[in-house]
């Protein structure tokens, strides 16, 4: 993931029309974002969210393999 292109989860959860928390889920279930460590802020990756809000379970196997 680029740095300069994560989003906060709060950015995330308003492109999706989720709430934050359904978006910290969706960083640990899906592997779409990251923290620095445990109490530091996720950052979500814009491709991984798109993925995951259109559904495409192709796309997001491929995405986790890192394709």
């Amino acid at each position: 993931m680029d740095r300069s292109k994560r989003l906060t989860l709060k950015q995330a959860a308003g492109i999706a029309g989720v709430s934050p928390d359904t978006i910290a889920r969706w960083c640990k279930r899906y592997g779409i974002g990251r923290q620095l460590h445990r109490n530091a802020p996720w950052r979500v990756d814009p491709v991984g969210l798109a993925i995951i809000s259109d559904g495409d379970q192709a796309a997001l196997a491929k995405y986790q393999r890192g394709d």
